[in-house]
C-alpha cells in the first residue's frame, strides 16, 4: 500500500477525532439529559470508513448515506454546528430541526441525505448516477450502507442497473457483523460479502474497514474506475460498531467483552495513533493535545446548539412535502 503524506495522515486524525468527541457527546449529554427525542444511530468504531472515503473524493462528487451517517458527512464538510443542532430539532439545523439524526442533508455539499430506509439508498444512487452521466458532470455518487441491505431487493436492483446501464457509483457496505441484533452468519451463506457482486460483473473488493489509509486507497482506485470508465464498485469494509444499534439499544445479542475487550484491540483511532507515533509525526504529548483540541471543537459546537431556537409553532408545515 502506497504511503500517503504526514499532512492528510494528520488530517484523516482530526476528522477521526472530531467524529468520535461528536458521538460520544451525542451519547453521554444529549441523549442521557433528555434533549432529544427518539433515538440516534452511533457510528463510534466505524469512523476509518467515512474519513477514508470520503477524502477519496472530490468536491462535486455525491453522497446518499445511512441511518448511521454523522461520519460521512461530517467527513464531507457538514457543520457540527448545525448538525448539534438539527439533532436537537433547533431550526439553525440542516433541515431547520425537523430532519433529526437520521436526516442530515447538504445540497451545496452535494450531501443528498442520510437515509434510514434500509438499502432504499442504493436504487437512488443509481439514479443520481444515471443523471451525473447524462449530464456529463464528471461526478460520481456514493451509496452507503450495512451488510443487512445486502439482503434486501432494492440493493440488488439498484446493483443491477448500475452495472447495466455503466453508472459512476460506488456502493460501499460497512459490514459492522450486525444487522440490528442478527449476527452475520445467521443471515448470508456467503461471508465473503463483496463476490456477491460478481454476479453483476462489477469490481468488487473487501476492505480493512478499521484501517483508514485502507479505505482511502480503495475508494479513491472505485471512484476513479467510475469516473473514468463509467463502471460501478461494491466496496464492503469490514469494521465493528462499539455501542449499540442504537441508543436505547441492550445489547443482548453479543457478549459484553466482544465490544469492550476484543473489537476494541481494532479500534481505528489506535490503529492510526500507533502508525503516527512509531513514524514519528507526532508526540505522545502532540497526540494528547491533538484529542483535546478536537474534543473542545465539539464541545463548543454543541453548546452554541443548545443555545438555537426551536422552529416557530407557524413554521411547522414549511419545507414539508406530502
Amino acid at each position: 500500500m502506497p504511503s500517503l503524506p504526514i499532512e492528510k495522515l494528520l488530517h484523516f486524525y482530526h476528522d477521526m477525532l472530531r467524529i468520535r468527541f461528536f458521538e460520544e457527546l451525542v451519547r453521554d449529554v444529549l441523549h442521557k439529559q433528555g434533549l432529544i427525542r427518539g433515538s440516534s444511530h452511533l457510528d463510534i468504531g466505524q469512523e476509518a470508513v467515512a474519513v477514508g472515503a470520503m477524502h477519496a473524493l472530490r468536491q462535486q462528487d455525491f453522497v446518499i448515506s445511512s441511518h448511521r451517517g454523522h461520519g460521512h458527512v461530517m467527513s464531507k464538510g457538514a457543520d457540527p454546528r448545525k448538525m448539534f443542532a438539527e439533532i436537537l430539532g433547533r431550526r439553525t439545523g440542516y433541515c431547520k430541526g425537523k430532519g433529526g439524526s437520521m436526516h442530515i442533508t447538504d445540497m451545496d455539499l452535494k450531501i443528498l441525505g442520510e437515509n434510514p430506509v434500509v438499502a432504499a439508498g442504493v436504487p437512488i444512487a443509481a439514479g443520481v448516477a444515471f443523471a451525473c452521466k447524462f449530464q456529463k458532470n464528471d461526478a460520481v455518487v456514493v451509496s452507503f450502507f450495512g451488510e443487512g441491505a445486502i439482503n434486501n431487493g432494492a440493493f440488488h436492483e439498484g446493483m443491477n442497473l448500475a452495472a447495466l446501464w455503466r453508472l459512476p457509483a460506488v456502493f460501499i457496505c460497512e459490514n459492522n457483523l450486525y444487522a440490528i441484533s442478527v449476527p452475520l452468519a445467521k443471515s448470508s451463506p456467503v461471508l465473503e460479502l463483496h463476490e456477491r457482486a460478481a454476479g453483476y460483473g462489477i469490481p468488487h473488493h473487501r476492505v480493512n474497514g478499521m484501517d483508514v489509509e485502507a479505505v482511502f486507497f480503495a475508494v479513491q482506485e472505485a471512484a476513479h474506475v467510475a469516473r473514468a470508465e463509467n463502471t460501478p464498485s461494491f466496496l464492503v469494509c469490514d469494521t465493528y460498531r462499539f455501542t449499540g444499534h442504537h441508543l436505547a439499544d441492550l445489547q443482548t445479542y453479543r457478549p459484553h467483552t466482544e465490544a469492550s475487550e476484543e473489537q476494541r484491540k481494532r479500534d481505528p483511532m489506535h490503529i492510526l495513533e500507533k502508525r503516527i507515533l512509531e513514524d514519528c509525526l507526532l508526540t505522545a504529548d502532540e497526540v494528547a493535545d491533538y484529542r483535546e483540541r478536537s474534543r473542545t471543537e465539539m464541545e463548543e459546537a454543541c453548546k452554541q446548539a443548545m443555545t438555537d431556537p426551536f422552529p416557530a409553532p407557524e413554521e411547522a408545515l414549511e419545507d414539508a412535502y406530502a
